[in-house]
């Protein structure tokens, strides 16, 4: 099928679909809204794209950044009824059958909320996409889940536009909150209680301190683990320091 957006009437009627799928969740979602010509409009330039079923948010945005490469970046990633459209096409990937019945979460999760700083990074789709544009060699810790969850240690960096604009903090991160030995995040990392070196309370005060003196911007993973202080110590290497780099 050709790659397609919905338009203000689309987003709507697909809206008004999510509703009745949650009132009737045995039933199929209307795919006919993909190509209804008062719904929808053909992606310039032409893109094919082929019904796929993702396990993880890693297979979706291998997939995705391969289709979507032809258009401009800055486009795509503010581009509502695209992003809208694809969560219809893949929506058995990104809305989980239980006993055969839809759990069909909240609509932020399918209809991008472009420009809101408090959805725009909860629709599944779109998170997947972007957590590997923005981090291509150190996303295990975002994109290793379930496409159709999204884990708090997505929201709690993904919200922080301010962290994820430093060009070395996805291999801090890692290095971090990646449990080698569980293959997946530390545990407690993103409890409501506050935790010594966590990522939800500690890591982001401990970010705007050292921005208020250093240029985060020009430093190596190895210099801001050095920065972050003893709290964050469990992450550095054993034998080097700021002053050997």
């Amino acid at each position: 099928m050709k790659l397609r957006r919905f338009n203000e009437a689309g987003i709507s009627a697909f809206r008004d679909e999510l509703a009745q799928l949650r009132a009737n969740p045995e039933r199929d979602p209307n795919l006919q809204l993909l190509e209804h010509r008062d719904f929808t409009e053909v992606v310039t330039p032409e893109v094919q794209v082929v019904d796929e079923y993702f396990q993880t948010k890693a297979e979706a945005a291998r997939y995705l950044s391969a289709i979507l490469r032809k258009l401009p970046t800055s486009a795509v990633e503010r581009d509502a009824g695209l992003w809208t459209w694809l969560s219809l096409f893949f929506f058995e990937s990104v809305c989980k059958r239980n006993h055969g019945k839809l759990c069909v979460k909240n609509d932020y999760y399918y209809i991008f909320a472009v420009g809101n700083i408090r959805h725009f990074y909860r629709h599944l789709l779109f998170i997947s996409w972007h957590m590997l544009r923005l981090s291509p060699n150190f996303n295990r810790l975002f994109l290793s889940s379930p496409l159709a969850t999204l884990p708090k240690v997505i929201s709690e960096v993904a919200m922080r536009l301010y962290i994820t604009r430093i060009p070395a903090v996805f291999e801090v991160l890692d290095r971090l909150y990646w449990d080698e030995t569980r293959n997946r995040h530390k545990a407690g990392i993103t409890d409501a209680k506050v935790r010594a070196g966590d990522l939800t309370h500690r890591f982001p005060v401990r970010i705007r301190q050292l921005e208020k003196t250093y240029d985060l911007m020009s430093l190596t993973a190895d210099q801001m683990l050095e920065l972050l202080g003893e709290e964050f110590a469990f992450a550095r290497p054993k034998s080097r320091s700021l002053f050997d780099l």
